[in-house]
């Protein structure tokens, strides 16, 4: 199930407790514990390689290891391993009163988010205090924590749009190394799915119905993660008898869910180009959208020429 919103803790190691020892020496008892390490730092790191945040269960804890307690001979603990957790590309981290902390904007850059704790001092640190002071220590120092919510807005440069079933998933999964879900039946893609051509993602999003932006349908949950994309492909099935009236009814849901997606330059994609056989029909069919002034290509699965052609147009765009 994609999830886009959790919440979480993050902890940070707590600080090695300072040993009590003692070594004799000339039939002397002399303090000799040392100072114990420091706890592990926590950090958070972007990656590609996560989609969403499913992998995180509601309210789990992510800590970093604490440092161990000071050792015999004036020795420090060994210090407490740091933790980095990996995240999506996109994923805000906000603590419980609602304020931003930090947001993924990039891939393997590492942020340090919280310290670990300061180790404690042994009781040979006391030494100068006198016998009174013989088993003096402190313990270590808790690490920082942090209670947060996180809140995942995907990253995408192309957005994949169409009523259901229009082929989105299948071509998407053709011209990128996206594994989409595909079925000869409706809301087939249930959330969004991405794909990456050279370093352009795209992202499909679930068909939109009539009345999508009123909740019919899957609703706009998913439209939140449109925010950073530039294009936006409208896939019309041939199969569809008006194609015009198609491509209306999703325009006047973008209209009527976001204007920014509205405005951005649009590449009409007429799919199952396979399933006509009547080349001049396809023509036909692409000159309806040519007199409104509009980008148009045809396109099937079964048909590597047209998908190349595709991905030069995509790739053209974006150089």
């Amino acid at each position: 199930m994609f999830k886009d919103l959790t919440t979480a803790k993050f902890k940070a190691g707590k600080g090695g407790d300072g040993r009590v020892s003692f070594v004799s020496r000339n039939a002397r008892k002399l303090s000799d514990g040392g100072v114990g390490g420091p706890g592990g730092d926590f950090y958070v790191e972007g990656t590609t390689n996560l989609y969403d945040l499913s992998f995180i269960k509601r309210d789990e804890v992510f800590k970093a290891e604490d440092g161990q307690i000071g050792g015999t001979n004036n020795s420090t603990g060994k210090n407490g391993s740091d933790f980095t957790l990996k995240l999506p590309v996109g994923t805000s981290i906000y603590n419980l009163n609602g304020d931003l902390v930090h947001r993924i904007e990039e891939p393997n850059i590492r942020v340090k988010l919280l310290s670990g704790g300061k180790g404690g001092k042994g009781n040979l640190s006391f030494k100068s205090q006198g016998l009174e002071a013989l088993y003096e220590h402190t313990d270590g120092d808790l690490g920082q924590e942090l209670d947060v919510r996180l809140e995942l807005e995907l990253i995408s440069d192309v957005i994949f749009i169409g009523l259901p079933n229009a082929g989105k998933s299948s071509i998407l999964n053709e011209i990128t190394n996206a594994n989409a879900k595909v079925a000869s039946y409706a809301f087939t893609t249930l959330i969004p799915q991405l794909g990456r051509l050279d370093n352009i993602t795209l992202m499909d999003l679930p068909g939109l119905i009539e009345k999508t932006f009123e909740g019919k349908g899957l609703g706009t949950r998913f439209v939140k993660h449109t925010k950073s994309a530039k294009l936006v492909l409208h896939f019309i099935s041939l199969e569809n008898t008006d194609l015009i009236e198609a491509y209306n009814t999703i325009r006047t849901e973008l209209k009527n869910i976001d204007d920014r997606l509205y405005e951005l330059p649009e590449i009409i994609v007429l799919t199952k180009t396979d399933t006509i056989d009547d080349i001049q029909q396809i023509k036909k069919a692409e000159d309806q959208f040519k007199k409104l002034n509009k980008k148009v290509i045809s396109v099937s699965i079964a048909d590597d020429n047209s998908l190349d052609q595709l991905t030069t147009i995509i790739k053209t765009f974006f150089n």
